[in-house]
């Protein structure tokens, strides 16, 4: 298409095309429609900036350096004002991650991109370590950091705008320049930090001061020197009653004053990912029982912690919990990966008339029967993950699966269940006949015959199915069944197989099925080879 063909419509179309293209977060059909004409581009461009960390350049590896090259170098130099458009002004993610792993690939390159990368403009940039000579990556990062940061609060300032930067990730930002780098984003609403120790209260006193958007806050690991008294200290500095997500994902030792200082946002705080918690942790858990305001709570041990009979070593602690979430009214996404005595506890916790949970995910070494009937009284519940690791107890039969598939029944409003329990074809009967709502179904525990697959057959609504090791027969007989019943709606149908050894598909037989699946309901199959 031509520029001048490009215009023929009027620009508010295009404008909507280009805002309907960052909608899907088409990076690809954004730069397409840049490229024709310079009006194009100043509809286009500020929308694929903004956009710009969801494209396959910015977080790929080898296949796509040569691209993230140019979308990197052309934020970077834009910040020095060399550029036609001010790119990095109209970024909303400030993703340094992605820049430092990149760069990491670039040391070592022996191909002449490292060199492209550090072309003029950029040749100040190629900063290296005096002790041998090579790229000071956590110093390029601070000085890209910089340069940007500096230039988006001048550009706004300059205008009298808002800054539009949202969200600022790092994998090596110290705490002081942190702090500098924060000053002047009004609009910051979330931090996504690799070390958490750097998150002080000088930090969070300029967070208060500058970012009265700031909510969201996510920290890879977070550990070392009296790291709980400081983490607490960063939490409690910031305005009361702001904080809404927090997130811990990995290595980490906070304890009872960073849940003491988290109860500060009790009121805003809706969004509860603790995971790595270590013994510490759990002896004071119930500090948290102020944060009455959750809506999703995830939570998961070290490995060291994940059999920690805390119901017998503190007591008071696992008792304070159960209360804390029999409490939480607004509670409706849980998630215990491995937590000891998870299913004890949920026991105790689902049968409270003020819980109403939407989704529960457990991974479990354990399993407490009384949790069956505990979950019946989740009525509302639409999501259900439950995933045994212990192999002699998924063996066991003590009457757990007749039990736990009779509750399963009662979650009429279920619409996705995942689960290795080894039911029988009673209980699957039970299931697949109980609830009419059921969309994606993934039973990865059981055989799968005609007879299995009879049974589900039967749920009327299924869109997604995740199963081990049907045979090629079987599979085009079932998938013959779903298309003759009439009730049925199998739109998009997705059926995801792992390739097992004793059911191996030929290619051609891949290719049979996922052409019927196509045809029949326009849906896909996933077949993962071995």
């Amino acid at each position: 298409m031509s520029g001048r063909a490009s215009m023929s419509f009027p620009q508010e179309i295009w404008w909507l095309v280009a805002k309907e293209l960052a909608n899907r977060l088409d990076v690809d059909g954004l730069f397409l429609c840049a490229r024709l004409s310079r009006g194009m581009a100043r509809l286009a461009l500020p929308e694929l900036y903004a956009i710009h960390d969801q494209s396959p350049a910015i977080n790929a590896h080898v296949l796509d350096i040569e691209r993230f090259i140019g979308l990197w170098r052309s934020i970077i130099i834009s910040s020095l004002g060399k550029t036609l458009f001010p790119y990095c002004c109209w970024i909303k993610v400030l993703r340094l991650g992605t820049l430092d792993s990149q760069l990491e690939d670039l040391a070592h390159d022996t191909s002449g991109l490292r060199d492209l990368f550090f072309s003029p403009p950029l040749e100040n940039l190629q900063i290296r370590r005096c002790s041998d000579g090579v790229l000071d990556i956590r110093a390029i990062i601070l000085e890209v950091a910089h340069m940007i940061t500096d230039c988006i609060r001048t550009s706004a300032e300059q205008q009298g705008k808002l800054v539009g930067l949202t969200a600022l990730e790092g994998y090596h930002l110290p705490a002081a320049n942190l702090r500098i780098l924060v000053l002047g984003l009004s609009s910051l609403t979330s931090l996504f930090i690799r070390d958490g120790y750097v998150l002080t209260s000088d930090v969070a006193r300029a967070i208060r001061a500058n970012c009265p958007a700031f909510r969201e806050l996510e920290c890879f690991y977070c550990y070392g020197t009296k790291i709980d008294e400081e983490f607490g200290g960063f939490l409690r500095n910031l305005e009361p009653n702001t904080l809404v997500s927090f997130t811990i994902l990995n290595k980490n030792e906070v304890a009872r004053e960073t849940f003491r200082a988290l109860c500060v946002h009790s009121q805003s705080l809706k969004n509860l990912d603790l995971l790595s918690l270590d013994l510490p942790a759990f002896h004071s858990l119930d500090e948290l029982r102020h944060c009455l305001s959750l809506e999703s709570l995830k939570l998961g041990p070290t490995p060291e912690a994940s059999t920690y009979p805390w119901h017998i070593e503190c007591k008071d602690a696992f008792e304070g919990v159960v209360r804390w979430l029999q409490n939480c009214t607004s509670l409706s996404d849980l998630g215990f990966t491995v937590v000891p005595l998870a299913t004890t506890l949920l026991a105790q916790v689902l049968k409270s008339p003020a819980v109403h949970l939407e989704g529960l995910k457990i991974e479990t070494m354990e399993f407490d029967i009384e949790f069956c009937s505990s979950l019946a009284h989740q009525q509302q519940l639409q999501h259900l993950t439950l995933r045994i690791w212990d192999e002699d107890l998924l063996d066991a039969d003590d009457q757990r699966r007749a039990v736990f598939a009779a509750a399963i029944a009662r979650c009429r409003n279920l619409r996705e269940l995942d689960t290795n329990e080894l039911f029988s074809l009673e209980d699957l009967d039970r299931i697949c006949s109980s609830l009419p709502l059921l969309e994606t179904m993934a039973v990865t525990g059981t055989f799968v015959d005609d007879e299995f697959l009879l049974r589900i057959s039967r749920l009327s609504t299924l869109k997604r199915l995740f199963l081990y090791g049907p045979s090629f027969e079987v599979l085009l007989r079932f998938l013959g069944k779903l298309a003759a019943d009439p009730e049925g709606h199998h739109e998009g149908l997705q059926l995801h197989i792992p390739d097992q050894v004793d059911t191996h598909m030929t290619e051609q037989k891949e290719a049979q099925v996922a052409t019927i699946i196509k045809e029949l309901f326009g849906g896909r199959l996933e077949y993962h080879r071995l």
